[in-house]
């Protein structure tokens, strides 16, 4: 047993890793009992609707911008196979899973193709801690697009390689479909995208590629770029989206516009310098490495005129964290929220990372890689003195920028998931105790892999991985405790889920109006959707509500309750924020005897 063990302990430390990151992508499985408040969700939610035949349009027209549908086809099977939301939403949680344990493989593999000296155990090691990144773990538990997107991203990263090693054209082929395939997925892409096609341009130019393949790269994207134009107005005009820029360049207008001004260009600077500072500190320093080694090797090919082994990789590695960068950035710098700075102002704008993890996670491993495996000591302590300045600077920027936020819990959990570990010791925002755990964190990380003996090297490079681990673990559930699975708990102490259930036994095919006056949530209304997802239901407001026809239910808030005239509205049944109301004798009369409470008219209660 024992000798059998010795022979498979990697495949063995394999299934281990891969089932603890398994675990944690669905550590809130039991607690995830309905939809999250997210417009993201439901945007992906009604594109799979819709390609198996459901009509939720009565309910996101005019409320809802463009979400990409990629995501929505791994959705859509799940339409086919039950119509029950907990169980439908229960299994795309699973599916995060199943997506973080292929990202592993694919990590191990970029891994074994960039540092093939290093020993198989220790990638599968490091290549863990990458994968258990805190931001990661915290989209585990919500059903959008982010665990899909980063398999994505490491599977374009992987095909890349592949291809440098062994150019052909069916490489070239997958690589700018996997291309493709991120876009529709989601927009933000665009940087991962511009710096793709700047790179097959390079490799024309330079004669590293021929015609075949310049065309082999292109063509397949370029197809699905167009393609892509056509379904997303298709979508936009069937679901009543409209054809709004949200999510589009159409939408960055102004902001690219504000670029003109060195007001705007300020803007930017802010902007750029909390998503480094929010990123650095997440990381404890481990992205800066990455960026570092990826400029050094592009460098090192410029001096000596000759590309080395990977130079291109790291070029389109580089080229695609910068672009992403700066797409969050302009996305994110609001002339006027930025600009005139209040004492409420949204903290989203200066540290918002969530956009940028979908490319970082190559950093991470490639940093980790160059921080331990550093030749000298002395180019060690040269880079960390480098990085102290750097952070230094960024943290100085978002600090003044700050000072004049008092309300510093205006902020989103998954803006930021990577810094989430400031709210085990502060209630509020603390850009301190994050400077100050940061700091911690890489000081420890340079004693692990700084102060050893040549022999012990590989002990402390586990063992600073797993220290990083082991701060990601708590930090990832807390933030996703907070961001996702609050929300949801807090549904189910309103009552919502006992209102949904009670309806959705009685419904059968007859519509439901929800009502958005007073409060305009119209996101009662999505719920209700998701939550009858073979029901046909309207957003609509009180004036339009349809008082001459009969047999049907409205949902609206409790405060509207003395607006309805009539003597033909009965409460079937209510939460602590809405109510759900029959309009019709007959349809009152049908359903009494289904209820186990009296149907109660309203006029008695007015």
């Amino acid at each position: 047993m024992i000798s059998a063990i010795k022979k498979q302990y990697k495949l063995l430390l394999f299934f281990i890793c891969s089932i603890i990151i398994f675990i944690f992508r669905i550590w809130y499985i039991r607690e995830s009992n309905v939809l999250a408040i997210r417009n993201d969700e439901y945007g992906y939610w009604t594109h799979a609707a819709l390609f198996t035949g459901h009509d939720w349009s009565d309910v996101f027209a005019g409320h809802m911008n463009w979400y990409s549908y990629g995501y929505s086809l791994i959705l859509t099977p799940l339409f086919w196979i039950s119509h029950n939301l907990h169980f439908m939403y229960k299994a795309a949680i699973v599916l995060n899973g199943v997506f973080a344990i292929l990202t592993y493989i694919l990590c191990i593999r970029c891994a074994r193709i960039l540092f093939p000296k290093a020993e198989h155990w220790l990638v599968l090691i490091i290549s863990f801690m990458v994968c258990m990144y805190s931001s990661y773990i915290t989209q585990g538990p919500i059903a959008w697009s982010e665990t899909f997107l980063y398999l994505l991203v490491w599977l374009l990263l992987y095909l890349f390689l592949l291809f440098e090693q062994h150019p052909s054209a069916s490489y070239a082929i997958l690589l700018s479909t996997c291309m493709g395939a991120c876009y529709i997925t989601h927009n933000r892409t665009i940087g991962i995208v511009t710096a793709y096609f700047i790179i097959v341009l390079f490799l024309r130019l330079t004669d590293t590629i021929g015609w075949k393949l310049f065309g082999a790269m292109l063509l397949p994207l370029l197809i699905i770029l167009f393609v892509n134009i056509d379904i997303k107005a298709y979508l936009c005009t069937v679901e009543g989206f409209g054809l709004k820029p949200k999510n589009g360049m159409g939408a960055q207008k102004e902001h690219l516009l504000s670029l003109l001004t060195l007001q705007g260009w300020w803007n930017l600077i802010r902007s750029l310098s909390g998503q480094m500072w929010g990123l650095m500190t997440s990381t404890f320093g481990i992205l800066f490495w990455g960026l570092v080694s990826c400029t050094s090797s592009i460098i090192r090919a410029f001096r000596m005129k000759q590309a080395e082994k990977h130079t291109t990789f790291y070029l389109f590695t580089l080229l695609s964290c910068i672009g992403t960068f700066l797409i969050s950035a302009i996305s994110l710098i609001d002339p006027a929220s930025i600009t005139n700075l209040d004492s409420d102002t949204d903290l989203t704008y200066f540290i918002y990372t969530r956009y940028d993890e979908c490319i970082i996670g190559i950093l991470l491993l490639i940093g980790f890689f160059e921080l331990a495996f550093c030749q000298t000591q002395s180019k060690r302590l040269a880079l960390t003195l480098l990085q102290i300045c750097v952070y230094a600077l960024i943290s100085v920027i978002l600090y003044f920028n700050l000072q004049r936020i008092t309300d510093s819990w205006h902020y989103r959990s998954f803006c930021a998931a990577g810094i989430g570990f400031y709210r085990m010791f502060s209630e509020k925002f603390s850009l301190h105790w994050c400077i100050l755990i940061s700091a911690a964190g890489a000081f420890v990380l340079l004693i692990l892999l700084s102060l050893y003996r040549q022999r012990y090297r590989n002990v402390h490079v586990t063992a600073a991985c797993l220290f990083l681990t082991v701060i990601f673990i708590p930090t990832g559930l807390y933030s996703a405790k907070i961001g996702t699975i609050n929300s949801q708990l807090g549904k189910v102490s309103s009552g919502n889920l006992a209102m949904f259930d009670l309806l959705s036994e009685v419904v059968g095919n007859r519509d439901v109006y929800c009502t958005l006056d007073n409060t305009k949530n119209y996101r009662i209304a999505y719920e209700l959707q998701l939550n009858l997802i073979d029901t046909h239901v309207s957003s609509i407001t009180m004036e339009d509500l349809p008082v001459n026809e009969e047999d049907y239910f409205i949902c609206c808030s409790n405060g509207d309750l003395d607006r309805f005239e009539g003597n033909d509205y009965y409460m079937l049944t209510q939460s602590r924020y809405y109510v759900t109301i029959i309009k019709g004798d007959s349809l009152m009369q049908e359903l009494a005897p289904k209820v186990d409470h009296e149907l109660v008219n309203l006029n008695i209660l007015k």
